[in-house]
């Protein structure tokens, strides 16, 4: 086993009242994307930092703790994204670090997409690097637990297509 990096915390429960659950996973991702200031690369973090009707939280946190049900089609939490969510802003300092795997893939829309692969813990983020009329930022597409051997060989696929 490998020994998990210094700099990687500890994952959080995401058992309990929904409501107690929902703000202490947002405390967190408050803490580590709107309190700092967060890089990648030189660039900026951003996220999709609208808030739907009726919600209260940006849609790019949801997509840090939640996945979309392939029968329902409405996103519901993931409890291991989302109690790997403190994982997604360390795992983006330490990109540069040998456990993070990172790699940029031309995806079958075109968009180029970075992503930076905690294999061993089964964690991936993905960014996207874009130019705005502030210039270049990495835009947080999403954060995952990588679960069952077809999501690592969709990764390592994409590793082996990886754009050079």
């Amino acid at each position: 086993m490998i020994e998990k990096p210094a700099w990687l915390p500890d994952i959080v429960p995401v058992n309990g009242e929904w409501p107690l659950v929902l703000a202490r996973l947002y405390a967190i991702f408050d803490g580590d994307f709107t309190q700092v200031q967060r890089l990648f690369e030189g660039r900026t973090i951003w996220w999709d930092r609208k808030v739907m009707s009726g919600e209260r939280y940006e849609e790019g946190f949801w997509h840090l703790i939640t996945r979309t049900d392939q029968k329902s089609g409405d996103r519901l939490l993931d409890p291991r994204r989302a109690e790997r969510l403190p994982w997604c802003g360390p795992t983006i300092s330490h990109s540069d670090d040998d456990p993070v795997k990172v790699w940029d893939y031309r995806e079958g829309s075109g968009r180029l997409r970075t992503y930076l692969w905690l294999e061993a813990w089964d964690y991936v983020v993905v960014l996207e690097k874009r130019v705005q009329h502030k210039g270049e930022i990495a835009f947080l597409v999403t954060a995952y637990h990588v679960d069952g051997d077809y999501g690592r060989r969709s990764l390592q696929t994409k590793y082996a297509r990886r754009v050079l």
